[in-house]
Order: structure tokens, then C-alpha cells, then sequence
């Protein structure tokens, strides 16, 4: 059976890339010991989405979409900004009747760039499980780049080195049980409340790796709980030593990319389902407690670790 975001998608007269439609309906090209499952894949394919700037003058993200003109798009683009429409082709639906005139021969494609942000919200009312709205509302914020909630982040612009296995999910888990192997340390950067918002891995399989524990922006994108990011630090931030490494500012971090989603993403009685074949193998692995352990208990360790109340 097709994923019901593939399936809601199409009944709102908006087809996903074959792409992005065969992860979430869990092609077995995508169901494998690194990658994990379809559903993680889905979120690296968005990845590139997000990591991207985004700007009003670039109509690349509507390849989110299997058969929308783009080519026409970037024409009608160019003509809305020349009409003094700053957003290029986003947030349609508020451009005024002179502006749309500038651009009349593109008009039935404006109008359906209109009705673009409608028909994500018609579908995402459609469905039924979480981690679908999850996945939709990042979808959303790629498309339309008004993400508000959380801090902005200052956006990676080069791939690093950091990778997004399957794997990653092991020290986090460990962490979120106070469990700190030798010779690793952590990370916890905080907001001016000296809330804990990012958690980051030191000499843990790979450094620099990080989940974050509460929403923060990349590139205009609202960035969930229980995303894993790479991160990079300003030279010399200030900080202070905590239990098992340092406690820094949000504003230490100089650069982050979003990698993927991590089971810890979603509430452990919806996981089995979104995460599949991921969480069967953490299982096989070994890992401690992938299928109960709440992204809450990693909350719970940051702010300890950070001296914030628990």
C-alpha cells in the first residue's frame, strides 16, 4: 500500500518525486543496514532541502514535486520580483490583482502557486498518523520558508564530513540514560534561559554530531526534536565545564546542517511503525532500549549535565 502522505499528496493534485514516493512507501532499495528504512531516507532526501538557502529568485525546491513546471516557474519568478514581489514565487496567495497583471501570461501558474500552501493543509488534516504530519509540516517549511518558531541557526553550506548512518542513534541513546562511555564527553548548548536546545556528541563514534532537543531554524526551515545535525563551533566560545564536557552558548555554534530524523523523533508507541526496519535493527544491534526510551530522558540528561532543573 502507498504511504499515506504519498496517497494524500496525490488526491490534493500534488504528486511527490518517484523519489520521495518509493522511500515512503518503503522500497526495499531503501530498507537496508545503513540507510535503515524508507522513512529515514525521506528525511535525508529533504535534508538537501533544507540545507539549501532557499532564496525568492531559485525555484529548485518545487523538485519536492514530481511534475511541476519549473522551467515556466522560474520565468513567472522573475516577473513577480520585477513587479516588486519580494518572495519570487512563495507565498502566492497573497500577491494583489496588479501584481499578478505584470505577470498576465503566467496567471493560471500563479494562481496555482496560490492555492499551493492549501493544498498541503488540506492533506495535512487528512492524515492520521503522527509521524506523517511530522514529515509533511518539514515539507511545508521547505516549501514556503517561513518557519518562525525556535533559533535560527547559521546554516553548513558544504557537506561535512559527519555522516547520518543508522547508527548514529547508539551513544545518543546511551546518553539519554546518563551512560557516558570512556574517553567521550558532551556538549550541551544552551539559549538565554539557559534552556538546553542541542545536545552534541564528543569522541562518540563521530564528534560533532548533535540531536536537537528543542525547535531551532535552519535556512527559514523549523527544525524538529530528535533531528540529528552537524554542527561547527566559533574559535574560543565561551563556555563553562560541566560533568561530562561544556556547556555553551547557541551562539557558539557557527555552523549546522539537519542530516535526518532519529527515532527518538517520535513518541516510542508510534516508532516501530514510522521507523520499521531502523528500529528492528537497533534492536538486532543490541542498543539500548531504542524502542522505550523518550526523547524526554535525553532532555532530562542535557539539562543535568547543563545545571538547568531537570
Amino acid at each position: 500500500m502507498a504511504h499515506e502522505i504519498v496517497e494524500q499528496f496525490r488526491a490534493h493534485g500534488l504528486r511527490l518525486r518517484r523519489t520521495l514516493e518509493d522511500m515512503l512507501d518503503e522500497h526495499p532499495s531503501h530498507r537496508t543496514e545503513r540507510r535503515g528504512c524508507g522513512y529515514t531516507q525521506a528525511t535525508r532526501f529533504l535534508s538537501g532541502f533544507i540545507n539549501a538557502p532557499g532564496p525568492p529568485e531559485e525555484v529548485a525546491d518545487l523538485d519536492l514535486f514530481e511534475d511541476w513546471p519549473t522551467r515556466d516557474t522560474g520565468f513567472a519568478t522573475a516577473a513577480l520580483i520585477a513587479a516588486g514581489w519580494p518572495h519570487g514565487w512563495r507565498r502566492a496567495e497573497q500577491i494583489g490583482d496588479g501584481r499578478v497583471a505584470v505577470a498576465a501570461q503566467y496567471a493560471e501558474l500563479v494562481e496555482r502557486l496560490a492555492g499551493l500552501r492549501r493544498r498541503i493543509h488540506d492533506a495535512l488534516r487528512a492524515l492520521a498518523l503522527p509521524e506523517s504530519r511530522l514529515l509533511v509540516r518539514m515539507i511545508e517549511h521547505v516549501l514556503m520558508r517561513d518557519g518562525a518558531r525556535g533559533c535560527a541557526l547559521p546554516p553548513m553550506p558544504e557537506k561535512p564530513q559527519i555522516g547520518s548512518c543508522s547508527q548514529a542513534e547508539e551513544f545518543f541513546l546511551e546518553l539519554a540514560h546518563g551512560r557516558v562511555r570512556r574517553g567521550g564527553s558532551v556538549n550541551v548548548f544552551v539559549d538565554e534561559q539557559e534552556r538546553p536546545l542541542l545536545v552534541e556528541k564528543m569522541n562518540l563514534g563521530e564528534s560533532h554530531s548533535a540531536i536537537v532537543l528543542e525547535t531551532v531554524r535552519l535556512n527559514g526551515v523549523e527544525i524538529p526534536p530528535g533531528s540529528l545535525c552537524a554542527l561547527a563551533h566559533v574559535d574560543d566560545a565561551p563556555g563553562c565545564t560541566i560533568a561530562h564536557g561544556r556547556r555553551l552558548p547557541i551562539d557558539a555554534i557557527s555552523q549546522a546542517r539537519f542530516l535526518r530524523l532519529t527515532t527518538l523523533a517520535v513518541e516510542p508507541r508510534d516508532r516501530a511503525r514510522a521507523f520499521s526496519a531502523q528500529l528492528e535493527s537497533e534492536l538486532r544491534g543490541g542498543m539500548l532500549s531504542p524502542a522505550t526510551t523518550m526523547l524526554a530522558e535525553l532532555r532530562a540528561f542535557a539539562a543535568r549535565e547543563a545545571g538547568a532543573p531537570a
